[in-house]
């Protein structure tokens, strides 16, 4: 008798314990694609913030050595600075939604590093050149922004 009534005991207790564990299954389906589209969400923010640090970067170099233009020297401090630019924009990821974004990032930085390697060379009519092409695709970037709906925050002065 206390054989029979352990087993029932025994079975209930493992009813209970499965029952629970496809409960806490059951909830943590339901809130994953929440906690997937937060991170999602934040992963897009990132992006475009560090998309906003490396365009303005690369905009005032190029513009301080237009500003300042036939100074080698200003150039060529600032050259390896947009060589990193380079750099840090190749081994970003962007988010699905906004991958159409990224090669115009990439195209606008190697332009200003490669317009600022000519003017450290003093080699003007490439320098701009090379700013134009940046200016363009600068254009087309606002633009698949604006499309996407998509602000690039502002930095405080």
């Amino acid at each position: 008798m206390r054989a029979e009534a352990a087993r029932r005991e025994t079975r209930a207790t493992v009813k209970r314990c499965f029952g629970r564990g496809l409960l806490l299954a059951l909830v943590l389906t339901a809130f994953t694609p929440t906690v997937q589209a937060e991170n999602n969400a934040r992963r897009g923010r990132l992006y475009i913030t560090e998309l906003a640090i490396i365009l303005e970067s690369a905009r005032r170099a190029l513009l301080w050595v237009e500003t300042y233009a036939g100074d080698a020297e200003l150039a060529g401090f600032a050259y390896p600075l947009t060589e990193q630019y380079v750099v840090v924009a190749s081994r970003m990821t962007p988010p699905a939604r906004l991958t159409a974004v990224h090669p115009h990032l990439v195209i606008i930085v190697e332009n200003v590093e490669r317009a600022l390697d000519a003017a450290a060379e003093g080699d003007m009519v490439a320098f701009r050149q090379r700013a134009r092409i940046v200016r363009e695709e600068l254009v087309t970037l606002d633009a698949v922004l604006k499309h996407l709906k998509v602000r690039l925050p502002e930095l405080a002065r």
